[in-house]
């Protein structure tokens, strides 16, 4: 392997094991281009060129909606701390919470924050109408939450 492909081969297990969502779109945009450009690789018979890149995209997709998910989670149940009235609850959410941000943590990739910046706000109205429904009390429209506060270890 000469000293260039070594490089990128480090480039890209330096992605894959610190932004793993990152590694999951570059792969299938990189599967993609081969597999356009050189259309004899197609012909490859046991390798199903499409589903493979399709898998590949769903594996970072996954990862994203995990944390999209943790996120909608620990949002809800700092909600839950800071606005609802119920003392003998409070110890049993700061539990969750550390829980989901635990999660989050693992599962989280530097790429994935500009998606979620966007979203953020939908993530929010989210957690806020599934608390109001269950405690039937009234939320600020605002999260009062930073994302990356939210985030944070």
């Amino acid at each position: 392997m000469s000293s260039f492909g070594a490089i990128a081969q480090t480039a890209i297990n330096l992605t894959y094991e610190k932004d793993y969502h990152q590694w999951t779109i570059e792969q299938a945009q990189a599967l993609r281009e081969l597999v356009n450009t050189h259309q004899e690789l197609k012909h490859f018979e046991k390798l199903d060129w499409d589903n493979i890149i399709e898998e590949i995209e769903a594996l970072g997709r996954s990862e994203y909606n995990a944390v999209v998910s943790l996120l909608l989670r620990q949002i809800e149940h700092c909600l839950k701390i800071d606005y609802v009235s119920l003392p003998e609850c409070r110890n049993k959410w700061k539990s969750e919470v550390i829980a989901f941000k635990v999660g989050i943590n693992r599962k989280f990739a530097p790429s994935m924050k500009p998606k979620l910046e966007k979203q953020f706000e939908g993530i929010y109205k989210d957690a806020v109408r599934i608390v109001e429904a269950e405690y039937e009390i009234s939320l600020p429209k605002q999260c009062p939450y930073s994302l990356d506060d939210l985030l944070s270890s």
